[in-house]
Parts: structure tokens; sequence; C-alpha cells
């Protein structure tokens, strides 16, 4: 008996120890933001119908009441290119496009890294636009808002994306200066 006793004495000591570990250390994904509700809103992982011509879709690129919310809420904004577009899978909700961009520009936050790859799903307008397209949208110059959000252990890059034109990028300029500027006077000391 005293020989089971000292055993589960030491196997309650060792769960202890281990319980009152230091805890992991936060990966980097971990210190970025949870994708909610309002952010999907605005990065909505989608194109906007004014890149495609086979899209119909009335009024100007930039002119839908979520832009100047994209714009503030982005991370990084780049002018990019569209290097290849490949559609994957043949049935259902696994359909999607892959589609890869050549960067040209920062205009807003840090360059990227590398070629920028994003997804578009078959349940979003743009797949239906790409589908017509085929091969067509391969040079398409794109104004386009990503930030990354925490999935888990990792982080995924949420987009919109516009097309590029200088009417559409002074626009991201001034709605970019204001924010700028009012951020500035909130951090300035009160006298």
């Amino acid at each position: 008996m005293p020989l089971l006793r000292a055993f589960l004495l030491s196997c309650f000591a060792v769960l202890f120890l281990f319980a009152c570990g230091a805890a992991a250390p936060p990966t980097a994904a971990s210190r970025l933001p949870v994708y909610r509700a309002e952010d999907a809103a605005l990065l909505d992982d989608s194109l906007s119908g004014h890149l495609f011509e086979t899209a119909f879709v009335p009024g100007v690129a930039g002119d839908d009441p979520h832009f100047e919310d994209r714009v503030r809420a982005a991370q990084s904004i780049w002018v990019v290119k569209v290097a290849t577009v490949s559609r994957e899978g043949s049935v259902g909700s696994n359909r999607k496009y892959g589609v890869v961009f050549r960067p040209l520009e920062t205009l807003v936050g840090p360059p990227p890294e590398t070629l920028v790859s994003i997804t578009v799903s078959a349940k979003d307008p743009s797949f239906h636009w790409l589908d017509r397209m085929s091969g067509g949208w391969v040079g398409t110059e794109v104004v386009l808002m990503v930030r990354n959000f925490q999935a888990g252990d990792a982080s995924v890059l949420h987009f919109h994306g516009e097309p590029n034109s200088p009417a559409l990028r002074a626009r991201v300029a001034a709605i970019r200066a204001v924010t700028k500027a009012s951020d500035r006077a909130a951090q300035a000391p009160k006298k």
C-alpha cells in the first residue's frame, strides 16, 4: 500500500508541475484581430463588379457605401496586376478561383513580401464574372485592400478589390489623409 501511495503522489506531483508550467508563447497570429461580421462587411473577400466588363454594376468604382470604411480598415492597400487565374474544383461549393497578383505599388501600409494570392469562392458574385472572363482577366490592374486576421494559430488575408484608376487612388489618398490627421489630433496633448 505505501508503494501505491508513493506512486500516486509522484504522479500527482508531475501533473501539478505540468499544469503550473509556463504558458506557450503567443504566436504572431494570436496578436492579430479576429475576423468578425463588421470586418466581413468591409474586407469581404470580394472583387468589385467594376473590374469586369461582363458585370452590370451601376455607378462608378468606389461609390459603394462601405468604400471609406474599407479604406480605413485596410492594413495595406496595393496596386497589383493579375498574373494568373486558375479555376479549382469541379462541383458545388468546392469550386473556386485562385488569383495571383504581381505587386506594382504600395499606396498604404507595408508592401507585400511576395506575389499576392487570393481565393474567390463559388459563393461570391465575382466567381461568375471570372468564369465569363476566362483568361481575359490576366493583366488587369487592381487596387487591393487587405488585412491579416487570426484564424486559429495561423493568419488569413482578407481583401476587397477595386479597379485601378487615378480617381480611385486620389480618393484613397484623401481618405487616409483625413484619417491620419484625425489620429494626430486625437493623440495631441490637451492644453
